[in-house]
């Protein structure tokens, strides 16, 4: 039974397709083959079906072909749906709006209901498109500006106001002569009006391209630029912290385990009557030799990567002069120090 109301359902959707889809012939005066017609019907059903089961890059293309052969308003409908359902909200009322000026004089009622309801659809989607307001400071009054989002290029006319974008990740590309170009990227939500300033720099003081993916050109910038001249010593002094403290950890464990037997076995410093003198030293000695590695691996693992974070942090930018005085932090098997230099 539920296989027959299937049967008679999907027959009745595919009746209402061929109706609908015929009425298009009389309705702007063509006459698509029976081919044709049957091939959008199709189109048409399967992009139904794949927008339901959300499989929404194959109903696109279903409902694009469906709609470039019939270009009919119940063909238009179900394809800006798609697009809403993409997050093409953009496309999705550009063609909504398509399908409210679609010329009905013939009265089709199935079209007349397709085009009320794109219309409904494109005056919700209108709030819901976000914009984007690019402000460009650096040339001069004047200058010829490009700016682009994405692939397109805004007119020069356009820039500073709002710009209309799908939400999803855009990049920004600004460009002028003599100032270099500087890219960045900006994420946009439902319905957000955001502002993206972008400063251009001359191209002698380091305009170069640069993409910046969290929204703050300066500081992508100063990155991309400079670098630092990190020091031998601190790659070296990080090394020798990295194994301090692999030592402290490996011996801290010895030293864990003699402290258990010690607690077990030798209460009071005394040991019981299983263990020999010899014994009794071997333990001691791992008690202690452990104790000892153990916080010389901390103190030598904690001064060296000290030492090496300092060195990262101080250390000058590519290209900028030594500086004229400082200090080398220093790691020895009789301790830890600094070594100062200077030029007087």
């Amino acid at each position: 039974m539920r296989q027959t109301q299937a049967r008679l359902g999907a027959t009745a959707t595919i009746v209402a397709l061929g109706l609908s889809l015929s009425g298009a012939a009389e309705a702007q005066g063509k006459q698509p083959s029976a081919a044709a017609k049957q091939t959008a019907r199709q189109l048409l059903v399967d992009c139904r079906a794949k927008l339901g089961a959300n499989k929404l890059a194959e109903a696109l293309k279903d409902c694009q072909g469906a709609h470039a052969i019939m270009g009919v308003p119940s063909t238009g409908l179900d394809l800006a749906r798609v697009h809403e359902a993409m997050g093409h909200l953009i496309e999705a009322r550009e063609v909504a709006l398509e399908v409210t000026r679609f010329d009905n004089t013939a009265g089709n009622a199935a079209f007349a209901t397709a085009m009320t309801e794109a219309e409904a659809l494109a005056q919700s989607l209108e709030p819901k498109i976000p914009s984007l307001v690019i402000n460009v400071s650096g040339p001069p009054s004047g200058a010829e500006i490009t700016v682009k989002v994405d692939a397109e290029t805004i007119p020069q006319a356009a820039v500073s106001l709002p710009y209309k974008v799908n939400p999803g990740e855009h990049t920004v590309i600004v460009s002028a002569a003599g100032f270099g170009q500087r890219a960045e990227k900006v994420q946009m939500t439902v319905g957000q009006t955001r502002t993206v300033d972008i400063t251009l720099r001359p191209a002698e003081a380091g305009g170069e391209d640069v993409v910046n993916p969290f929204g703050t050109p300066d500081e992508a910038l100063s990155e991309h630029e400079g670098g630092r001249q990190i020091p031998v010593w601190t790659w070296i002094a990080g090394g020798v912290g990295l194994v301090g403290a692999g030592v402290a950890v490996g011996f801290g464990l010895s030293f864990s385990d003699a402290q258990k037997t010690v607690s077990r076995d030798c209460p009071n410093n005394a040991c019981n009557d299983t263990y020999t003198p010899a014994q009794a030293q071997a333990l001691q000695a791992k008690w202690n030799r452990s104790l000892g590695l153990t916080v010389a691996g901390s103190v030598v693992g904690a001064a060296g990567i000290g030492a090496a974070i300092f060195g990262i942090v101080t250390a000058p930018k590519k290209g900028a002069p030594a500086p004229s005085t400082g200090f080398v932090p220093w790691i020895g098997p009789s301790g830890v120090g600094a070594s100062a230099f200077g030029h007087f």
